[in-house]
């Protein structure tokens, strides 16, 4: 069972592993722009509390995937989806 992001013909889903390699190295870029908006700027702060809760229901949305996705390719799954 293959499992992608967006659609049927968007990119496959990574491993668990992987996400959390992309997710740390995303969250790492992101602090540090927000840090830097903020140093300049604490007024802002009001306007990028919600961008950081969407950063991290999107990191959240990722990795719910990557297990999704190691779940399905276990033989447990895979053969109960053929059952189908």
């Amino acid at each position: 069972m293959k499992f992608r992001l967006g659609s049927q013909s968007g990119p496959q889903v990574p491993s668990l592993e992987q996400s959390l390699q992309e997710i740390h190295a995303s969250l790492a870029q992101q602090q540090k722009q927000w840090a830097e908006l903020l140093a300049k700027d604490p007024a802002v702060f009001a306007r990028l509390e919600p961008q950081i809760h969407q950063a991290f229901q999107q990191f959240a949305d990722r990795c719910a995937a990557s297990l999704l996705a190691h779940a399905g390719a276990q033989p447990a799954c895979a053969g109960a989806a053929q059952k189908k």
